[in-house]
């Protein structure tokens, strides 16, 4: 998953991993070239005695120029989204030069307006050894130069099918498998994806793969990429974030309970213009809203849950997590299966609280998992 947790294919050890990921960090801290890096690799594989597949100057190649590529381009984006209101227009551009993919030759050229849904798959790069990069625009240059936005864009897709007939994913023509995001955006696409893939295994695989998928540190990242979003939203725009994953014991409840429900997503997402409290809309004297500390660790109060329970009324997920606060039950309430411009997920829809007797009541609730006892 480019972008969020930093992994190498085959290195298992996570010291190992991290040494390597420390490398490419300085390197692009301080401008090293691949020379140093290869230096660093040599070192690290060493004190770890990690056999590879590949050669060394392959491998090294692969991981140095693709994270150097991903970060310039994540950048590159965040500077565009700070500088959208001068120069709204941005122009696909190829490297030129013989080695350009066909279909990347085809899109050379074209406009788009920075929030066309466009950038959100081809945003560069979209491959291994992809070069291609992004122009911006503003309204002057593009009248001046005579260009135009380019016609709507039809995404058409492939199906990515592994040696033994297996459907393993589906991605734009032209994207290679594992690129169909942008490196610059909220990085929800992956997230969205490995969810919807979680929720697609049979009945007794999800469980261990969906606990087994969502470590620890993987946890922590979802809560680090949260609190950069959330102090990063200044008016709602319709970014996402992902906060977590349903586990094995959501998963199991919902089948044996609810089996009606056909889970499309096992992931949770929080919409900047969907939750007031993420966007700061609500009153702070009410005795249901969240304090700011419990807000900031909405992915941790997700995972570590007391109970959940179904809404009858409102057909809503209601997620009862440890703690309290104002003497009442904090509760995280989700919309399963939402249909949205990222994908499929379960999305929060408000965060509030609630006393242990009206989330007792059998008329409204169905406890499907855990106990509402402190």
């Amino acid at each position: 998953m480019h972008g969020k947790v930093f992994a190498i294919a085959g290195a298992t050890n996570t010291d190992l991993v991290d040494d390597i990921q420390k490398s490419l960090v300085d390197a692009l801290k301080n401008g090293t070239t691949i020379t140093q890096f290869r230096k660093d690799w040599d070192a690290t594989v060493q004190k770890y005695g990690w056999s590879y597949r590949g050669s060394r100057g392959w491998r090294t190649s692969v991981i140095f120029n693709t994270n150097m590529r991903s970060a310039h381009m994540a950048g590159r984006w965040k500077q565009l989204v700070a500088n959208q209101a001068q120069r709204p227009y941005l122009q696909y551009r190829t490297a030129g030069d013989s080695h350009v993919r066909p279909q990347h030759r085809m899109w050379n050229g074209l406009i788009y307006l920075l929030s066309d849904p466009f950038w959100q798959t081809h945003y560069p790069p979209n491959g291994w050894g992809c070069r291609c990069t992004v122009r911006a625009y503003g309204e002057a240059e593009m009248k001046d130069k005579d260009l135009s936005e380019s016609a709507p864009f039809e995404i058409k897709t492939r199906e990515v099918i592994s040696a033994d007939g297996e459907i393993k994913d589906r991605v734009p023509i032209g994207i290679d498998p594992g690129w169909d995001h942008n490196v610059g955006q909220s990085w929800i696409g992956p997230e969205q994806a490995l969810g919807q893939k979680l929720a697609a295994l049979p009945r007794q695989l999800q469980g261990p793969l969906v606990d087994k998928t969502i470590s620890p540190a993987f946890q922590k990242v979802l809560s680090d990429n949260f609190k950069g979003f959330k102090s990063g939203i200044k008016q709602p725009v319709g970014q996402a974030q992902i906060v977590g994953f349903m586990d094995s014991g959501m998963i199991n409840a919902l089948a044996d309970k609810l089996p009606e429900i056909d889970l499309q997503s096992t992931a949770v997402s929080v919409f900047d213009n969907k939750t007031n409290h993420l966007a700061g809309n609500h009153k702070a004297s009410s005795l249901q809203a969240w304090p700011d500390e419990w807000v900031n660790s909405l992915p941790e109060h997700f995972r570590n849950y007391r109970a959940v329970l179904w809404d009858k009324l409102k057909k809503t997920l209601i997620v009862v997590p440890q703690g309290s606060f104002n003497k009442t039950l904090p509760k995280i309430t989700m919309r399963l299966n939402e249909p949205t411009k990222f994908g499929t997920s379960a999305s929060v829809i408000s965060l509030g609280s609630a006393s242990a007797a009206n989330l007792a009541d059998p008329n409204a609730y169905d406890l499907l998992l855990g106990t509402l006892d402190p």
